[in-house]
């Protein structure tokens, strides 16, 4: 099976409206918009906080005409594993994602296991397309704005180039890359004093 790797660096935003004008003039795609809803989980015998390994189950809501949730549509559900970030400059890490139908028996499953909720994180997320790069514009409860762009590779000799694509794609957009923080939402959210 070949690995899945999310090469992904993220910036604290001021503005949402100079960096989707600044998106528009480089030519990105707008793809779009949804909320999520990520419940993160604890292993019952390793603290993921000092392995650095993340578990959350998540819940997307798309958005009617780009404002609101749509509610009458089930969402669709997500249970993902992140492992360590892989280098210093970037969050990258491999990522594995499943699709699940029932988040509550999913949920169940976990809690049986002994795996403790941690936190909910809820964002609005705003998603185009530049460069074989994925670019989200996030609006993060209790936390922020920020600008994530992520790129998968398959093999860890392909993350140096796909983050040479990612700071230059930074650079076009009028961005410090020396900005970019390491902090997961989780992270931050903890930081905050929220849970």
């Amino acid at each position: 099976m070949k690995e899945s790797i999310e090469v992904e660096v993220k910036i604290p935003i001021e503005n949402r409206k100079s960096v989707e004008a600044a998106l528009h003039r480089i030519g990105a795609q707008r793809l779009n918009s949804e909320t999520q809803v990520d419940a993160y989980f604890d292993h019952p015998a390793r603290a993921f906080q000092e392995t650095d390994e993340a578990l959350r189950l998540r819940s997307c809501h798309p958005d009617v005409d780009g404002n609101e949730p749509d509610n009458t549509i089930p969402p669709p559900y997500e249970l993902t594993y992140k492992g360590p970030k892989l280098e210093s400059r970037s969050k990258s890490r491999v990522e594995l994602s499943v699709h699940i139908s029932n988040i509550d028996s999913a949920r169940s499953i976990l809690e049986s296991l002994g795996f403790k909720h941690v936190a909910t994180i809820s964002k609005r997320r705003v998603f185009y397309t530049v460069d074989s790069i994925t670019v989200s514009v996030d609006d993060v409860d209790d936390v922020g704005l920020f600008l994530e762009l992520e790129r998968v590779v398959t093999s860890r000799r392909d993350m140096n180039p796909a983050l040479d694509m990612i700071f230059n794609l930074i650079e076009r957009l009028g961005l410090d890359s020396n900005s970019s923080i390491r902090t997961s939402y989780l992270e931050l959210f903890l930081q905050h004093g929220c849970s």
